[in-house]
């Protein structure tokens, strides 16, 4: 159902209507400004750079094939432009002419790694919504926001054993809650809070 709805918000985007553009943003908007957000962090960089993103999206919306290219067309675009943003040159921009809109999909690694990370917060995000209010919030300012435990002592007011304790809790409910669910998303789940641990 949700496959055939995006198709018909991508025929109504590449017929110029506006509700499809807005399908789009409200379909990745989030998502895409959490990844622009952990390479610039700055809110309002992030906001501006995936506000751009979209509108080249509706400047090229004729030559939209997929859902697919779309969302690709979006990443690497964010991608780009936070690197620019930041002033890396590590990270070497792709060359974004109108055929990546077209019958080319961008998958390179990175990009795929990028896209399955954002998809694993919006389910982490889904999930906090169903624990206690302290122990959501400190997994979200911890995991990710990336504050330390005095930060988040600052920020919430409380002990650093309270924080301890929530995010221990926390981690546990999350990793039941993704166990139960699928698999892939508790493995993808278990390198991700191994990973920000770092």
């Amino acid at each position: 159902m949700q496959l055939l709805e995006s198709r018909k918000y991508l025929d109504m985007l590449r017929a110029g209507e506006e509700d499809g553009l807005l399908f789009f943003m409200l379909q990745y908007g989030e998502q895409l400004r959490f990844f622009a957000y952990k390479i610039t962090k700055n809110r309002e960089a992030s906001e501006e750079i995936v506000s751009e993103s979209f509108y080249k999206l509706w400047q090229g919306r004729e030559k939209a094939v997929s859902v697919e290219a779309i969302k690709s067309f979006l990443y690497l675009t964010i991608r780009n432009a936070c690197y620019n943003h930041v002033g890396s040159s590590y990270h070497k921009t792709v060359d974004l002419r109108d055929e990546l809109l077209g019958d080319m999909v961008e998958t390179r690694t990175d990009i795929l790694t990028h896209i399955i990370y954002t998809e694993l917060i919006d389910q982490i995000v889904a999930e906090l919504d169903t624990l206690p209010t302290q122990q959501a919030e400190v997994f979200r300012l911890s995991y990710l926001e990336g504050l330390g435990t005095l930060e988040i002592c600052e920020t919430l007011g409380t002990t650093a054993s309270n924080v301890y304790f929530a995010r221990s809790k926390a981690l546990s409910a999350l990793r039941l809650i993704f166990k139960e669910k699928d698999i892939s998303f508790y493995t993808a789940f278990l390198v991700f809070t191994f990973l920000t641990n770092f």
